[in-house]
């Protein structure tokens, strides 16, 4: 209206200057015989006159014509199709903290996109209203419906990056209830806007991602897809113990490349810090693109790591690229130590070996109990088989009416179902051979032992012999009821053997520990991924429990045992917590994710069952053309000059 107004002003004005004539002034004249061509010239000297088309006057018709334009401000509509309500995704999943070739994250560049659309639609005369959404694992409305630019422009800078698997769907519900949502009569929907580089995880409907009210845009954010993106990212890493060794672990690791070039590099895995392996590979490269030149499959490459682990431990694994995406770089995981053992000492004789008491509370045991064997054979033995009393059973001169559920040790007995020969003679012996690889006898020297009135056991089938006598087995191991039982055939007391006054007893009884227990609490690496929820549990003595995390400190009010819920981490690290079990004071988290990793950009998105195609640049937004409009103004305006002069000069 105000365009319109002043063109009813200024137009007038204009084509007045070219028809009306200057009025001059009147003159006596003594003779006019010589003035013939000045009486003609005052014939025609009326106030108008008929207008006539110059140069002159189509310039200042364009110049007008321009200025007028400019005040009534358009823009470029795009596909708002007169919207005024304009929601705007913002992705800040772990994707997006990848760098550009100016050295800005995604995010960065997304943000700056967010501010433009927000100060080109604010400054229009539409009232537009916007409301920014950032997402990541969840959505999160950052700033309500408003005009308010300032409170715009505040609330998208402070879009913090997380580590995230970026979930797309959820952001769309959360905007759809908003895009759908106006009590004005005749208000249209809403216009959602996403601004992201599309690193989601295919949708589980063939038709695509679902948005149930609004209109779509996807903006992209990053290079071209047909341009290479150079990221090694490392998306699975597991581990665990061996079954027959549990001081061994196992660990496994992927790795994607997205470049079509083949990449060398070199891997390294630690424990608590210390390289425990180093691996120089080459990482294939990625799959060309398809007919219709869409993405195909990265390259990748798996590996497999063998270490002696008897405790817990931190484990990392990492690579030595460079590459635009480093939380990728490297994954974490917590190998937990067993829980101290419950262990139930057996006697048969008068009372325990003190000796042999002395040696198992040297393991840091949880609780010692001692049990008669008369009050053994009362036991319930299906809690004894379900672990319920006693992760290990330890017999001190006992014959065993059965060997329970539970890893067990004998040491001078021969229990149930083992056959076992008796020895000629009551004088002493020396161990003649043993099994030095085997886990049980890991760094066992029997070189001095002597013993005396041993029996030699005959055992049975898939036994293994661990120590050899002159007359036959000494040491053995065997399977029963799903656990493994160690016998030795001649008890630690002073009569019978000078074993119990070596070091090779403790280090024999901590092999056993370390691979009849170890698997115990676990036999897999526990790691968790950002935005998972995770549940700790109070140790016994503690009130509270004091989170660590990034430099910052969370006190959680805490009753003994009880499980409590952390904060949610959004970023990979490792969390430290205070007066929790020692089983739950470390807790790794870590990305691990093919869809975050794979940074190629891609070209469209499918939703509510229709392709929707990237926009990259400015386009997402209305551009306003009144900058335009005025210099093609101050153009006309310096062309008018020129023909003026040349005017002047004819």
């Amino acid at each position: 209206m105000t365009a319109l107004g002043a063109a009813a002003i200024f137009v007038p004005l204009l084509l007045a200057l070219y028809v009306l004539r200057l009025r001059r002034r009147y003159m006596r004249m003594a003779s006019t015989l010589l003035w013939d061509q000045a009486v003609e010239d005052l014939e025609v000297n009326t106030p108008f006159q008929r207008l006539r088309w110059s140069s002159l006057l189509l310039v200042h018709l364009l110049l007008l014509s321009l200025l007028l334009l400019a005040m009534a401000r358009p823009s470029t509509e795009g596909n708002q199709a007169g919207t005024t309500r304009v929601l705007l995704l913002i992705d800040q999943s772990a994707s997006m903290n990848a760098t550009t070739d100016a050295g800005r994250s995604r995010l960065e560049v997304a943000q700056e996109t967010a501010v433009e659309m927000v100060d080109r639609l604010a400054r229009g005369a539409r009232g537009h209203e916007f409301m920014v959404i950032a997402f990541g694992g969840s959505p999160e409305v950052v700033v309500p419906l408003t005009s308010d630019r300032r409170a715009l422009r505040e609330g998208i800078t402070s879009i913090t990056p997380t580590h995230e698997k970026a979930d797309i769907q959820a952001a769309l519900r959360l905007a759809a209830a908003y895009a759908g949502d106006s009590e004005a009569p005749g208000a249209q929907e809403g216009e959602v806007i996403l601004i992201s580089d599309g690193q989601f995880a295919p949708p589980g409907d063939p038709a695509g991602f679902t948005l149930r009210a609004g209109r779509f845009r996807f903006h992209r954010i990053g290079p071209d897809p047909d341009d290479a993106v150079a990221n090694v990212g490392i998306t699975s890493f597991s581990a665990r113990r061996d079954y027959e060794d549990p001081t061994r672990v196992y660990a496994f690791t992927r790795l994607i490349n997205t470049q079509a070039a083949e990449v060398s590099a070199v891997i390294t895995l630690r424990a608590d810090g210390r390289t425990v392996d180093i691996e120089q590979v080459t990482i294939p490269g990625a799959e060309p693109a398809n007919e219709r030149g869409e993405r195909t499959n990265p390259g990748e490459l798996t590996l497999s790591f063998e270490l002696d682990l008897p405790g817990g431990a931190l484990l990392e694994i990492s690579h030595n690229i460079d590459d635009v995406l480093g939380v990728d770089n490297r994954a974490r995981l917590v190998m937990p130590e067993p829980n101290p053992p419950r262990i139930g000492l057996v006697y048969g004789a008068a009372e325990a070996d003190p000796f042999l008491r002395r040696l198992l509370e040297d393991l840091d045991p949880q609780s010692i109990e001692l049990v008669d064997a008369e009050a053994f054979a009362a036991m319930d033995e299906s809690a004894l088989d379900a672990g319920e009393l006693f992760d290990l059973l330890v017999f001190d001169r006992v014959d065993a009416h059965r060997l329970p559920g539970v890893p067990s040790l004998t040491f001078g007995g021969v229990p149930r179902g083992v056959d076992a020969d008796l020895p000629p003679d009551e004088r002493g012996r020396r161990v003649l051979s043993w099994d030095r690889q085997h886990p049980l006898m890991r760094h066992v020297d029997l070189e001095t032992v002597v013993y005396r009135d041993a029996a030699t056991y005959r055992l049975p089938d898939g036994g293994e012999s661990l120590a050899e006598g002159p007359e036959g087995t000494l040491i053995g191991t065997m399977r029963t009821r799903g656990a493994r039982h160690v016998l030795v055939s001649f008890p630690l007391t002073l009569d019978r053997t000078n074993w119990s006054h070596q070091v090779s007893i403790v280090v024999f009884l901590q092999n056993l520990q370390d691979v009849l227990l170890a698997g115990r609490s676990g036999q897999m690496g526990i790691l968790h991924q950002p935005g998972d929820a995770i549940q700790v549990r109070a140790a016994p003595n503690a009130s509270e429990l004091r989170v660590q995390f990034e430099g910052e400190t969370t006190t959680l009010r805490a009753e003994p045992g009880q499980q409590r819920t952390l904060p949610t981490p959004r970023r990979e690290g490792i969390i430290a917590v205070d007066g929790a079990l020692r089983s739950h004071e470390q807790i790794a988290v870590t990305l691990l994710s093919d869809v975050e990793s794979d940074l190629r950009p891609r070209r469209e998105l499918i939703v509510n069952a229709e392709s929707v195609v990237a926009e990259a640049g400015g386009g997402a937004a209305p551009r306003e053309l009144w900058p335009w409009l005025i210099l093609g103004a101050l153009v006309l305006l310096m062309a008018e000059w020129i023909l003026y002069c040349r005017k002047l000069a004819t």
